[in-house]
């Protein structure tokens, strides 16, 4: 296994990075050119769940109004930052209230609202570039957010978790 030097520069850049991605989603946008600065305009977000890639800053930006819209209240918790040898992953989890449709651009309903209080873990890989520049997002979580429970809620489940034939 080869290992890799990340500097304490690099780890502060990175790490501030991400928690400024975290925050520009905690609510409605006030400044676009605040917003955009830490993202590439050619930037690629790959949505794993909804299987989307989002591309550039008009996408990223109807992406955070719809989401800001749809999940009220909503913060999101970081829980880990792993610097890497081109950006980060980082865990969090999504804490909110499905209160209000998720609407597409069209007008078509994307996800229709719950009205639940929700708790999803979420996992993101970002390339940063050397300029602190987020280049591409890499996106999983579970299709069904506000559906999401806290972890220690989950089922637990001890030996054989599943039968080998049926």
């Amino acid at each position: 296994m080869t290992s890799i030097t990340i500097s304490s520069e690099r780890v502060a850049q990175v790490d501030a990075v991400v928690r400024k991605f975290v925050a520009g989603f905690h609510k409605p946008i006030e400044s676009i050119d605040e917003f955009t600065s830490i993202y590439s305009p050619d930037i690629e977000w790959a949505d794993h769940a909804f299987l989307i890639r989002r591309v550039g800053h008009e996408a990223v930006i109807g992406l955070q109004r719809g989401f800001t819209w749809c999940n009220q209240p909503f913060k999101a918790e970081i829980k880990t930052i792993i610097p890497t040898a081109t950006g980060a992953i980082f865990e969090q989890v999504w804490v909110g209230r499905h209160a209000n449709d998720l609407v597409r651009p069209n007008g078509d309903v994307a996800v229709k609202a719950t009205g639940k209080d929700f708790e999803c873990h979420v996992l993101m890989v970002l390339q940063i570039d050397g300029g602190g520049i987020i280049t591409r997002i890499d996106e999983f979580y579970n299709k069904h957010w506000e559906d999401g429970i806290r972890e220690q809620d989950y089922l637990v489940m001890k030996g054989a978790s599943m039968k080998s034939k049926v």
